[in-house]
């Protein structure tokens, strides 16, 4: 594909999308783990591992400390450390593509989540963390000046509000905006892109097709865009 008269590998798109996935998968379990911590101390010591079940992950912790503990360094599935951690390797890939600020602001959290293993963790710093990654997304989602390329992007964080709102929520009526902005996207990388419609309530069908949308996007034999032959992953 080219974007600004750069090819773009489907290896490079897909790592475009899936930084997009990964980045708002931390701001929104961030802001899920304060709210649930909040929850855990005054109201229900269980509302943690109500949240983590929704995402079909199993969770233990003692009290409300080490659920925050647990949420940011756990071995569950989709630790926070686990999650910013892909982010920056598919953001290592595409460095070349990335807003400089962006990129460092990523690494910084990265790294001071990192050698914070060994320490208590605050509520305080996860809100400060928050703000940061709300920066992250501020800058990828602006379509001033950008290449084409954003588009991955701003697609994968939609296509990851959609899901996890929708895992969290079990709402179809809460992700409307999701699935209008994600058609709009896709339809801006592939002009043969068939808007997604919702046809059906099971929660299970609709994340499937939704999930798909990036393959169809990419891989489609009518996609015009000029993808070059190297493989994602």
């Amino acid at each position: 594909m080219m974007t600004n008269g750069v090819a773009i590998s489907v290896n490079t798109a897909q790592r475009l999308y899936w930084f997009g996935r990964y980045v708002q998968r931390a701001e929104t379990m961030l802001k899920e783990l304060v709210k649930s911590y909040d929850n855990v101390i005054d109201r229900d010591l269980d509302d943690g591992r109500k949240l983590y079940a929704k995402l079909g992950v199993k969770i233990e912790y003692k009290n409300a400390l080490d659920f925050l503990k647990q949420g940011v360094y756990g071995t569950q599935g989709g630790s926070i450390e686990s999650i910013i951690g892909w982010a920056r390797e598919n953001a290592i890939e595409i460095r070349h593509l990335l807003d400089e600020r962006g990129f460092a602001t990523l690494n910084k959290i990265h790294n001071q989540i990192v050698s914070g293993r060994d320490h208590v963790v605050s509520p305080t710093r996860l809100e400060e963390i928050i703000d940061e990654f709300a920066l992250i997304l501020g800058i990828f989602s602006s379509e001033l000046g950008r290449p084409k390329a954003y588009n991955f992007i701003r697609l994968g964080q939609q296509i990851e509000r959609f899901d996890l709102i929708l895992r969290l929520y079990e709402g179809i009526d809460l992700v409307n905006a999701e699935l209008e902005g994600m058609n709009v996207i896709a339809r801006r990388l592939n002009r043969y892109y068939q808007p997604l419609r919702v046809t059906t309530s099971d929660l299970s069908k609709v994340l499937a097709s939704v999930n798909n949308v990036v393959n169809k996007v990419i891989q489609d034999t009518s996609c015009p865009l000029e993808l070059t032959q190297t493989q994602a992953q």
